[in-house]
């Protein structure tokens, strides 16, 4: 007994290291000087938010979350985006408001809720705008790095199977289904009560709110913690501030970034006579959500 015990312990561990070396592990630090929230502006009003717990240890805490996102229904399109992000930028404004006369706003990071707070993830610090079947991603990269990028892709939602299997979400019930997308397989729970096709992230397409969907390995988990309504605000920075990009060129900074952030950074090692040297290196496991 003593030994499937110790066994059992060490295989939950395992487990747990594996979810954890994906995801906010690369040492790259979130852009917390970006005054361009000073100048955001709402595009759209939603009346419905749902929160969603991403990579959390426990969803009732959360402050063991990597990151609370929060889908915005609105009028003409939907909006994901970080929810802690949010209550950070708004505090940020508030503080301008009220120190008018500051030269720089405080670090946003100071606000930021969650588990890892300063660590960047293109996961945390990316909105995704559906509007029709258009889908526009406006990411924001690592501290010190690149200008954040914008660019628009197709949208259709992803390719579903319903399984005959139920659950219940915030006291929703609610139908699993399954799907392979860009190289994973995802299974994801709906609630038919609630006829929105979107999800968390890029998800959606099925016929109701997506409560809870995670890959098969369970490195990516986002679960509804909330369900909120009222008048919010579709914010988006300014245009001009997020350079015209394509998919495959963000998704593949964004990889580069976690998989080895000193080196795709360009940072480099000074060499004792103050001479600059060679590139520094500290590669990380990542596996990104989408492999394709």
């Amino acid at each position: 007994m003593k030994r499937k015990t110790i066994f059992l312990v060490a295989a939950l561990m395992a487990c747990g290291m594996t979810a954890e070396a994906q995801q906010k592990q690369s040492g790259a630090y979130a852009n917390g000087n970006q005054n361009t929230v000073l100048a955001r502006k709402a595009i759209d009003t939603a009346n419905l938010r749902i929160r969603y717990a991403w990579g959390a240890l426990d969803i009732t805490q959360d402050s063991t979350y990597l990151d609370c996102g929060q889908l915005l229904v609105g009028k003409r399109m939907t909006k994901y985006s970080s929810w802690f992000i949010e209550v950070a930028d708004s505090q940020r404004v508030e503080w301008a408001k009220k120190n008018p006369h500051a030269q720089n706003v405080p670090n946003g990071t100071w606000w930021m809720r969650g588990k890892k707070p300063g660590i960047w993830s293109e996961y945390q610090y990316s909105s995704i705008y559906i509007h029709g079947d258009t889908l526009n991603e406006w990411a924001i990269m690592p501290m010190g790095q690149e200008w954040p990028q914008r660019y628009d892709e197709k949208w259709t939602g992803q390719e579903w199977t319903l399984v005959e299997e139920t659950d219940t979400f915030l006291g929703y019930p609610c139908q699993r289904a399954i799907c392979h997308w860009r190289g994973r397989d995802y299974i994801a729970w709906f609630a038919p009560d609630i006829p929105i096709r979107r999800g968390p992230w890029k998800f959606g397409g099925l016929p109701g709110l997506i409560m809870k969907i995670h890959d098969v390995d369970s490195l990516y988990v986002f679960e509804a913690v909330a369900i909120e309504k009222g008048e919010f605000p579709l914010w988006q920075y300014p245009k001009e501030e997020f350079m015209k990009s394509t998919r495959a060129h963000t998704w593949k900074l964004q990889v580069a970034y976690n998989r080895n952030f000193k080196k795709t950074s360009g940072r480099r090692r000074m060499n004792p006579d103050g001479t600059i040297g060679d590139l520094l290196s500290e590669p990380h496991p990542y596996d990104p959500l989408e492999l394709e």
